[in-house]
């Protein structure tokens, strides 16, 4: 059941998600919920859901982990940041970044999924 939320756009009746996804815990600094997604077996991206400010940061588990604060750390780079009360308009700039990352650097086209689409994904594995 999902939880609630203030999402504004959801799928349409009988959609499903093309992505698989684990629940990893709980992030290293307690600022969410940690899931690793990924498409046809093969690691795609992890979310990381901040149920305070309503946004899903998105890392991508294709890249190699890079050094953060001052080498205090290693986390794999975030390539966006999802609203979560993002209206229909304003999905289209929530998710292009993210998609654009994935094709460019990794040549992965998410099986042709338009961004409405991968922005319903990504919240549907946060259950939102």
């Amino acid at each position: 059941m999902p939880r609630d939320s203030n999402r504004v756009v959801f799928p349409p009746e009988g959609w499903t998600n093309s992505l698989a996804a684990d629940f990893i815990g709980a992030d290293q600094f307690g600022n969410g919920e940690v899931y690793d997604a990924q498409l046809d077996g093969a690691p795609l991206i992890r979310l990381i859901y901040d149920e305070r400010d309503e946004e899903i940061t998105v890392r991508c588990l294709r890249c190699e982990q890079q050094s953060q604060a001052a080498g205090r750390f290693t986390a794999y780079p975030m390539i966006g940041i999802i609203s979560i009360n993002a209206t229909a308009l304003l999905v289209p700039m929530n998710t292009p970044r993210i998609m654009r990352h994935l094709a460019d650097r990794h040549e992965e086209t998410l099986g042709g999924m338009d961004d409405v689409d991968f922005f319903n994904c990504l919240l549907d594995i946060c259950g939102l």
